[in-house]
C-alpha cells in the first residue's frame, strides 16, 4: 500500500508566513534551505518507492483473488506518481495532501473490504511519530487526537459492518503478515531517517559553535578549550609550549583597494597557508579580524620562531593568488613561551605585545616576547 509515506507528515519547509500567506494554495512552493531541498528530494524517492511497493500489492491481491484491492492499488500508484509530479512542479503542499489522502483512504478501504484483522490500520499508527517529531506549530496534540478518533471510528465501523469483500482466513493472515513486515521496515527506516537528521543538525551546531564561519579554523572559545587540554598534556610531559600570534600587514589597505570580498579571500587563503605549515598537533585559530593564533606543543621558542620565519618568508616571497590578480602581502609575528595552563592568557598578552613591537619596527618580521622581546628574527623586507 505505502512505504515511508508517513514521512510526509513533516511540515512543509515553505510553510505559510505573513509574507506569502496570500498565495493561492497551489502556487509553486519550495523550501529555500539545503535541508528542505534534501527533504523534498527524499519525498520524491519515497513516492516512487511506494508506487513500486503498491505494484507488488497488486500482484498479491490478484493472487489472493481480491480484485477490488488490486484496483485500489492501481489508484494508489497513480496518486503516488501524481505526488511525485507535484513536487517536481514545486506544489509541495498539494503533494503532501495527496500522500496523506492515499494512506488514510487506503487503510479505510482495505479494513472495510477484508476486515480489521488484515492489518491495513497499522499504517495509520506510523503517522504518530511523524506528526509529533515534525510538528513545529503546536498542532501535534490535536492532530494525534484526530488520528486517534479516526482510528477508533474505523475500528468500530469495521466491526459493525464486517468484511464487505471477505477473503479466506488464511489469505487474511498472509495480508496481515505482509503488513507487519512492511510496517517494521518502515519503522526502522523512519527512525534511521530522523536519527540521521539529528546527527547532521548536531554536527552543524557543533561546527557553528567551535569554528570561525569564514576560515573554518577554530574560534576563540574552541581554541581556549583545545589549548587548555594541550597545555595540560605538555605540563605532564614537561615539554615546552609556544604561541604564535600573526597579523596580515596593511589589511585595511587590501579591503579599501580590492573590496571586502577579496579581503575575505585573503583571510581564507592566509588561514590555509598557516594550517599547511603547522604540525597536525598544533592548535590554530582565527583570533579576530586579520589576526591568527597558533599554539605549538612540544616546541621550544627557537623552533617556533623558525617556523614563524619560514611562513613569513614564504608569504613575502610569493604574492597570494586571490581576486583578479595576485596580491603581495606580508605577515608580522609575535612569539611567546607558555608556562602552563594558568599562563595561557598572560602568554597571549605577551605575544600581542611582541606583535605590536614587530608592527612598530616596520612589519614583515618575527618578534620574540618576554626577555627576548627586543630580538627581531627577520628584518623588515
Amino acid at each position: 500500500m505505502v512505504w515511508f509515506a508517513t514521512l510526509a507528515g513533516r511540515p512543509c519547509p515553505c510553510a505559510m508566513t505573513p509574507s506569502n500567506a496570500s498565495r493561492p494554495p497551489l502556487e509553486p512552493q519550495r523550501g529555500s534551505s539545503l535541508a528542505g531541498k534534501a527533504y523534498w528530494a527524499m519525498v520524491q524517492r519515497v513516492a516512487l518507492t511506494a508506487a513500486a511497493i503498491d505494484a507488488g500489492y497488486i500482484l498479491l491481491f490478484l493472487w489472493l483473488g481480491s480484485m477490488p484491492l488490486a484496483a485500489i492499488n492501481v489508484l494508489s500508484i497513480a496518486m503516488y506518481l501524481g505526488a511525485h509530479w507535484l513536487i517536481q512542479k514545486r506544489y509541495n503542499t498539494a503533494a503532501l495532501a495527496l500522500i496523506w489522502l492515499e494512506v488514510i483512504g487506503h487503510s479505510a478501504l482495505g479494513s472495510l473490504l477484508i476486515g480489521w484483522e488484515s492489518g491495513f490500520h497499522y499504517y495509520l499508527l506510523m503517522f504518530i511519530p511523524a506528526i509529533v517529531i515534525a510538528n513545529t506549530r503546536g498542532y501535534a496534540t490535536p492532530m494525534v487526537l484526530a488520528l486517534l478518533a479516526y482510528y477508533l471510528g474505523l475500528h468500530m465501523l469495521s466491526d459493525a459492518v464486517g468484511p464487505l469483500d471477505p477473503l479466506p482466513a488464511q489469505s487474511v493472515k498472509i495480508v496481515n503478515w505482509v503488513h507487519i513486515c512492511v510496517v517494521f521496515a518502515m519503522s526502522a527506516a523512519l527512525s534511521a531517517f530522523y536519527r540521521r537528521t539529528i546527527l547532521i543538525a548536531e554536527a552543524r551546531l557543533r561546527k557553528q559553535a567551535t569554528r570561525d564561519p569564514l576560515t573554518g579554523l577554530a574560534n576563540r572559545s574552541h581554541f581556549d578549550a583545545q589549548a587548555t587540554e594541550a597545555l595540560e598534556r605538555s605540563q605532564r610531559s614537561s615539554m615546552p609550549v609556544t604561541l604564535l600570534l600573526c597579523d596580515v600587514d596593511h589589511f585595511k589597505r587590501v579591503n579599501d583597494q580590492y573590496g571586502h570580498a577579496v579581503g575575505d579571500q585573503v583571510l581564507v587563503a592566509m588561514g590555509q597557508v598557516l594550517a599547511d605549515n603547522l604540525r597536525e598537533g598544533d592548535v590554530l585559530a582565527r583570533w579576530g579580524g586579520e589576526e591568527f593564533l597558533a599554539l605549538m606543543p612540544a616546541s621550544p621558542l627557537d623552533a617556533a620562531s623558525a617556523t614563524a620565519e619560514r611562513i613569513r618568508a614564504a608569504v613575502a616571497r610569493a604574492p597570494l593568488p586571490v581576486g583578479t590578480a595576485p596580491i603581495a602581502l606580508t605577515l608580522s609575528f609575535g612569539v611567546a613561551q607558555v608556562h602552563g595552563p594558568d599562563d595561557l592568557q598572560a602568554a597571549i598578552a605577551r605575544a600581542d605585545q611582541a606583535l605590536y613591537a614587530a608592527k612598530h619596527a616596520g612589519r614583515n618580521q618575527v618578534q620574540l616576547a618576554g626577555e627576548n622581546a627586543t630580538d627581531t628574527v627577520a628584518a623588515s623586507a
